[in-house]
């Protein structure tokens, strides 16, 4: 079986499954240099094509994400080119007027000067006959049979298929079919939670696993209108002027700062709005909109109560549901995904449940990765079992010719012999680049599109900032640890395994052994736990640290310059390198050096 799948709205791309293994995954943002890039992924597709050796009369079917697909995504790429004044006049302009004063207005009216028709596939013959502005707003039934068959048509074109051989699949499914599959959990009547804020008109999902018909069985599913919590996670980001659908994780990160008696204060905003009994979710039919309600509401509070409360009432919303869940469905292993899954303090406190002896929350289960599930749920259905994700290194290779390299007589160049040469930049506080062999997949570097650093000095963080990320001053950097080693830094009594930084752990004394790579305010830690086959020469690499340092981690964050994507080839790397204060590059088979 070879399957395609493609995602076409935030972070569009695609995934390649052949049998019972995915071999490709990758986001249309790592080709075109634009972060959260909408556009359609062609470049992602001719890359997967490329890597694979397949053509598009290979695949068996070709699936699109989601049964209900808009095309303002990919025609004004609003996930890219939105600043936060666009966003806050798209509320007042188009969904103030819409949602509360009943009028019918058009967001690509409200937008014209951000319609881009010149790109692909808007410039081509089947995108010029598409009148996008015939459109109904919202959508009709047969706009959206329309804009399935533009995209059909699209699709079939650029790999030379039949139309009859794409198909869609429903958002939720996909990201279900994720969370279990790409999971290495395969237990009985293991629980499986998707939660995001719109799909094919839902929002959140329960399924469990049947291992005696090996199928993931959906037993209740949430409309968007109900449950409502991770819309009210972005409009509050909206509200703290940071950009929604992108700073959430700001948000999460401030939360920390603050733990006093005005947390109570603002949940109780909140309360108002979303209400969670046992398995049911009640929204206040009231607030017609959620935006216009919390501006109101949240005025009189300080930027850092305001992300405390939001994010204790997450947590409160999310264990209670995921309590409920266990308990009705009598279940002890648990996966997570959709866009809410990115809150790693929630997720520590949903693994605390008691009851909970097994969980696991898949790499970057936002909408990037629903190809990837939409591959696991036909192969499903077709009756194969796929392997579980035991690595996101799922991109394009860091290949490269002595000659990309051989003009740099600014720099110092070597051959890369051993980790020695890089541990010893490590000791002496350098901040190390690396670029080799293949990219990741997500949000996360996992150590081959990374900067690491020597996590024990709390320098690093602002050597770091100055000279290449721009963090927020109250964002935490991160660590890799060695699985094996786990217990000498962290708290992990149920031995969850995090191998993609999805949960955050409780630290031994973290802010003394690694200051660096853990929460200043609370002294937790978003660690990557790696195990020697996922990564054998990072893994012996942190490991000669270890003998040296006795903290088996190294600080880890992405490689790439502030408001850009995650670096891809080694030539995104030189330029990185180059414009940044960065001062090692690692490669595969070289060490380059500023001199």
């Amino acid at each position: 079986m070879k399957i395609l799948a493609i995602t076409l709205e935030k972070c569009s791309g695609c995934a390649v499954l052949i049998d019972d293994k995915i071999v490709f995954s990758t986001s249309e943002e790592r080709y075109s240099r634009i972060k959260s890039d909408s556009s359609f992924p062609r470049n992602s597709i001719n890359d997967a094509l490329s890597f694979s050796g397949l053509r598009g009369a290979d695949f068996d079917k070709v699936i699109i994400c989601g049964n209900r697909l808009s095309l303002l995504a990919p025609l004004m790429n609003e996930y890219s080119t939105f600043s936060v004044n666009d966003q806050i006049r798209a509320m007042e302009e188009y969904w103030y007027p819409n949602l509360v004063l009943g009028k019918n207005k058009s967001f690509l009216e409200v937008f014209k000067d951000k319609i881009n028709l010149e790109q692909f596939p808007f410039n081509t013959e089947i995108g010029k006959k598409f009148d996008i502005f015939k459109l109904h707003n919202p959508y009709t039934e047969e706009d959206g049979r329309n804009v399935s068959n533009f995209f059909k048509q699209t699709i079939a074109s650029l790999l030379e298929i039949e139309q009859e051989k794409i198909i869609h699949m429903e958002h939720d499914w996909c990201h279900a079919a994720y969370a279990f599959y790409g999971s290495p959990i395969r237990d009985d009547n293991t629980l499986i939670v998707t939660a995001d804020a719109w799909g094919d008109d839902l929002s959140g999902t329960l399924s469990v696993y049947s291992k005696e018909k090996g199928q993931i069985e959906r037993v209740k599913e949430y409309n968007h209108k109900d449950f409502q919590l991770a819309r009210i996670y972005r409009y509050t980001t909206l509200i703290l002027k940071m950009l929604a659908n992108e700073h959430e994780y700001k948000v999460m990160g401030l939360a920390s700062y603050y733990n006093g008696p005005v947390i109570e204060k603002v949940e109780k905003v909140f309360d108002k709005m979303l209400q969670n009994d046992g398995l049911e979710f009640i929204f206040n039919k009231d607030v017609l909109d959620i935006y216009d309600y919390l501006k109101n509401n949240l005025k009189n509070f300080r930027f850092d109560h305001i992300a405390a409360g939001l994010q204790s009432f997450t947590e409160k919303i999310l264990v209670n549901w995921f309590s409920s869940a266990i308990s009705k469905y009598n279940a002890n292993s648990v996966v997570f995904s959709g866009g809410v899954s990115m809150n790693v303090k929630a997720n520590m406190k949903i693994s605390q449940i008691p009851k909970i002896e097994k969980f696991f929350v898949c790499g970057a289960g936002t909408d990037e990765t629903l190809p990837i599930g939409a591959c696991y749920h036909w192969a499903e259905m077709n009756g194969i079992q796929p392997k579980p994700l035991d690595t996101l290194y799922l991109g394009s290779n860091a290949a490269y010719d002595e000659k990309d390299i051989s003009s740099l007589s600014q720099y110092t160049i070597k051959k890369f012999n051993s980790e020695e040469q890089i541990l010893e930049q490590i000791l002496k506080n350098k901040i190390i680049a690396v670029c080799r062999e293949r990219m990741e997949m997500g949000q996360r570097a996992l150590g081959n599109r990374s900067i690491i650093a020597d996590p024990r000095t709390r320098f690093n963080v602002e050597k770091i900032n100055n000279s290449i990320k721009k963090r927020d001053f109250w964002m935490p950097f991160a660590p890799v640890i060695l699985s094996e080693y786990q217990d000498l830094l962290i708290e992990n009594p149920k031995g969850i395994d995090s191998p993609f930084m999805t949960i955050t752990f409780e630290t031994k004394d973290g802010k003394n052994k690694f200051p660096a790579a853990v929460h200043q305010a609370d002294g937790t830690t978003r660690a990557q736990l790696l195990k020697k086959e996922q990564n054998p020469i990072l893994w012996n690499l942190i490991f000669k640290f270890y003998e040296k340092t006795g903290i088996p981690a190294l600080l880890n964050t992405s490689f790439n310059l502030h408001g850009e994507p995650i670096v891809r080839t080694i030539q995104d790397a030189l330029r990185v390198f180059d414009k940044s204060e960065l001062e090692v590059l690692w490669l595969d088979e070289h060490i380059i050096e500023k001199k």
